[in-house]
């Protein structure tokens, strides 16, 4: 029963290829540092929530549930956002890129990004995309190109 169990959630999660807000638990996170401004009382409420699961079955329903719901609706039921990841072609576009083959965006940290370009012709290029609460920036080597807006 055990083995069935785990392979089912090891299936589940690699079909879980989506990324999203992990709504569920950013409000469990903010409960924790919205409690005590004591950064000890803080770490306590932290390992109590972690003994009393509250993190691991806020995180597994994110990864299963509403991350999914998230990715296949286009808004997370939680915090009502968008996707992370859902740029649309014309959006590119707007850049001033066309006839991309492939665009994939790898994700370095909870505000920054990359975005990955291939060309029809064989080039590839690689964008450093960092957000900052509803806006965000591409640059390239360093320099600021593109500045655009996150719809809430």
């Amino acid at each position: 029963m055990i083995k069935k169990l785990t392979y089912s959630l090891l299936t589940a999660l690699t079909f879980c290829g989506c990324m999203g807000h992990n709504g569920l638990t950013g409000k469990v996170t903010k409960f924790n540092l919205e409690v005590t401004e004591d950064r000890w009382g803080r770490e306590g409420w932290f390992l109590g929530l972690w003994i009393t699961l509250v993190y691991p079955i806020s995180l597994i329903l994110d990864l299963l549930i509403f991350n999914s719901i998230e990715f296949w609706t286009g808004e997370n039921p939680i915090n009502g956002k968008s996707p992370l990841v859902d740029v649309p072609k014309s959006q590119v576009e707007k850049m001033g890129f066309t006839n991309i083959d492939k665009a994939q965006i790898e994700r370095v940290s909870s505000t920054e990004a990359k975005l990955h370009l291939d060309f029809e012709n064989g080039d590839e290029i690689t964008f450093d995309v960092h957000r900052t609460d509803l806006t965000y920036v591409v640059s390239y080597r360093g320099v600021e190109f593109y500045t655009g807006t996150i719809k809430e």
